[in-house]
């Protein structure tokens, strides 16, 4: 597919070239101009932040957004304006409210019949491997040799764990999103604190549903939920941001979704990924290598308990709000493809390699 790869914070899409940022940035205007101008009898243009940030993105470099893009129907949306005319506009407004049709139980099963396959996939790492996007060149031999920050206090809260993302889900949701946090990745971080816990680590699990109501400014409301935690427990010193990924390919012509998975115990188990975000965007994290340091030495513990379990360290030129601890990660638990059982299984593993390398 001919196109550059883009990363809407950790989600993998692809946007088509366009010939020029000039042509672009003359376009952006015009929509704008438009988009102020219009009345109800013209064409109308239905905007969206997803249009005005991609577009900005292309004319100015930026590659941090506030906002994620699942769908191959979501992509060609948030690149292109849609123009509608009074009538569509009208059709449009409808189908919002009681003026669609319900669907027939055939219709209904036509939808699922057409939904998206799913293929399983070993993502795993050789050794300590990195997704590098970014212009730093990582080395995980010093990363092993440097020593973690970490205190040894065991009696005060050490471990935040919290969801910028909240309503991320698995393949047993409708649309792998939902707001019950016994089916999302709030789920996930239950058992990832339950074995923290088990092995006496001090843990605070933040419920907070940063994506609600609106999933623009996820990361900005995080921030401020994880400056308050930190504020009101000094002794927390490592923030582990559980999401789960969505990964997917072109086969044939056909979309299909990722499922990374591996078999440990005679069970399948979702695989997971590191994030560590950077200053690559120019953006203040002056400690953004202790972070590094500290997903390496997790990398490796979660190869000696569970050798197939860790996908590639995925180095990012966005900051994520890891700038606010020297212990700051993603931590991708599967995809939208995988099962919330997988998903548990493998959050309990982190859990262990975690309690191994703070006992360490």
């Amino acid at each position: 597919m001919h196109g550059r790869r883009k990363r809407y914070y950790h989600k993998t899409i692809v946007v088509r070239k366009i010939p020029g940022k000039c042509v672009v940035g003359a376009l952006l205007f015009v929509v704008m101009s438009i988009k102020l101008i219009s009345g109800t009898e013209i064409p109308r243009i239905a905007m969206n932040q997803g249009i005005f940030e991609v577009a900005m993105d292309y004319v100015f470099g930026r590659t941090e957004y506030s906002f994620e893009i699942p769908t191959a129907y979501d992509r060609t949306v948030y690149v292109m304006p849609m123009l509608y005319t009074a009538e569509a506009q009208k059709k449009a407004e409808a189908a919002k409210t009681k003026g669609v049709k319900k669907q027939t139980a055939k219709e209904e099963e036509e939808k699922t019949e057409t939904k998206m396959k799913v293929k399983s996939t070993d993502m795993s790492a050789e050794g300590i491997s990195f997704r590098n996007e970014t212009g730093y060149t990582p080395d995980a031999d010093a990363c092993l040799r440097q020593k973690l920050s970490f205190s040894s206090n065991k009696k005060e809260p050490k471990v935040l764990i919290m969801h910028t993302h909240t309503s991320e889900a698995y393949a047993d949701s409708e649309g792998a999103r939902t707001k019950d946090s016994t089916k999302n990745v709030v789920r996930v971080g239950e058992v990832l604190a339950g074995q923290l816990e088990k092995n006496g680590v001090s843990v605070i699990h933040d419920t907070t549903q940063n994506d609600s109501p609106s999933y623009n400014g996820s990361y900005t409301k995080a921030m401020k939920n994880i400056s308050a935690r930190l504020e009101a427990h000094p002794s927390l010193e490592i923030v582990l941001d559980v999401h789960r990924d969505y990964a997917e390919q072109t086969k044939n012509g056909e979309m299909v979704q990722l499922k990374p998975v591996t078999e440990i115990d005679g069970e399948a188990v979702a695989q997971v990924m590191l994030v560590v975000g950077t200053d690559g965007l120019g953006l203040s994290h002056p400690h953004w290598q202790e972070n590094l340091a500290f997903a390496v030495q997790l990398q490796q513990e979660l190869q000696r308990i569970a050798p197939s379990l860790a996908r590639p360290i995925n180095l990012r030129r966005e900051r994520f709000n890891q700038h606010l601890t020297k212990g700051s990660l993603i931590v991708e638990v599967g995809t939208a493809g995988n099962t919330l059982a997988e998903c548990e299984r493998a959050a309990d593993y982190i859990g262990k390699a975690l309690s191994a390398l703070l006992s360490s």
